[in-house]
């Protein structure tokens, strides 16, 4: 492997690669408000981090190769919030599809996108069916922190609703950036997430039965979670579980993506 990182690939040195053993990853992420504690850039920041402590890892044999991390994404609802920036679902998605597209006309025949912002998630899906469709693209998607956490790190309760800017980005924040965390702001921000779930029998704000909601309808402050219950030991363990996960998936990406090549050579071949 050249590099783990696409961008310091030549054109001529990329031409001449076998492309079908490699899987470019898309790093997505976004700028947005993050609470009184924790910076706008929270999400761009671990998924640079990531990336960077995934490649360092990764054993030589590993096929994954790393796009450049997508800072802005669909931010809209924190859009009540000084700081926030938002390209909106529809450009989200496009950017998306033209990288996918850009690395179709390449050579590239998979992607896998890895997302570190729960906003773009709809986006990433839609995009990689899209894909799927237009160009035959194989595109896995995935986010780093559904590949679980390391059990009786935290409380279950706060995993659920600690979705943004509680115990788990706090921990990540103080084991990547630690100077960035205002540590004296560090609180408990409850979530509206609780009420719904002690008093309806099925509607909350996310998850199976969900509504559409901005930041504000969780927490008046914008951030949801206890951020008094993470240290950089707890953001360090996350950290190492999740990169690990990361690994294998991508290697089974790539072991699906043989399996049903064939497959998918018959339906570019077969008439409409």
């Amino acid at each position: 492997m050249l590099s783990r990182f696409y961008e310091d690939w030549t054109s001529p040195e990329l031409a001449a690669a076998d492309l079908s053993r490699l899987v470019p990853i898309l790093p997505i992420a976004a700028i947005e408000q993050h609470g009184p504690h924790l910076p706008l850039g929270t999400d761009a920041i671990l998924a640079r981090a990531m990336v960077a402590k995934v490649a360092a890892e990764a054993p030589s044999d590993w096929p994954g190769i790393f796009l450049t991390v997508q800072s802005i994404g669909c931010s809209s609802e924190h859009h009540s919030f000084c700081g926030t920036l938002d390209f909106g679902w529809r450009l989200t998605t496009e950017t998306i599809l033209a990288i996918g597209e850009s690395l179709k006309r390449s050579g590239f025949s998979s992607l896998v996108i890895v997302n570190a912002h729960g906003g773009n998630s709809p986006m990433m899906a839609q995009a990689a069916v899209e894909l799927r469709a237009r160009h035959r693209l194989f595109v896995a998607t995935s986010s780093w922190l559904r590949f679980g956490y390391p059990k009786g790190l935290l409380p279950p309760e706060e995993i659920a609703e600690g979705i943004h800017g509680g115990a788990v980005e706090t921990s990540l924040m103080l084991h990547f950036a630690g100077a960035r965390v205002r540590r004296d702001l560090m609180a408990d921000f409850p979530s509206q997430q609780r009420v719904l779930a002690t008093q309806n029998r099925h509607l909350t704000a996310h998850g199976r039965l969900g509504f559409g909601w901005m930041a504000e309808d969780l927490n008046a402050q914008g951030v949801v979670g206890d951020a008094r219950l993470a240290s950089a030991e707890i953001g360090a363990a996350i950290a190492s579980y999740q990169a690990q996960g990361f690994l294998r998936f991508v290697d089974e990406v790539a072991e699906t993506h043989r399996q049903i090549r064939p497959s998918l050579r018959h339906a570019e071949a077969s008439p409409r």
